[in-house]
């Protein structure tokens, strides 16, 4: 396996902030924060993409992340939290992370939709197909 920061943090080869973790999840402030406070979940166990990490990782994860931001919404309080992950290429680390970011009134951190512009047709197709999938 290649290098991954986030496995040498877990096993404390590298230095983090933790602020939890437990025999399934690592908890630390991310080294490049969008806003203080800023936590990486990371499950202990390398997996690199959402779609492959095993069911009690992700349920960990979730309620974990529902933690952190509880917390972080009492310590800072926040105006809201975004908690988000990334896959694929879009992504900046390759090992599965979920972000919780706090935030704040005008804090610059934003979404940006493009307008995409879907058909009745479309959605109807996509519905359809993704229902047959999912059953």
């Amino acid at each position: 396996m290649v290098q991954c920061i986030f496995c040498d943090i877990v096993t404390k080869k590298e230095d983090a902030y933790i602020i939890f973790e437990n025999e399934v999840v690592c908890c630390f402030l991310d080294k490049y924060p969008i806003n203080k406070g800023h936590i990486l979940v990371v499950p202990k166990k390398h997996y690199q993409e959402f779609n492959v990490v095993d069911n009690d990782s992700l349920t960990q994860i979730i309620l974990t992340s529902q933690r952190v931001a509880i917390a972080l919404e009492n310590l800072l309080k926040t105006d809201g939290i975004t908690i988000m992950q990334n896959n694929g290429i879009v992504k900046d680390v390759e090992h599965y992370h979920m972000h919780i970011i706090p935030r704040f009134l005008n804090d610059g951190f934003s979404w940006i939709e493009p307008g995409v512009s879907v058909s009745k047709d479309e959605f109807i197709s996509l519905s359809h197909n993704l229902k047959e999938i999912m059953t």
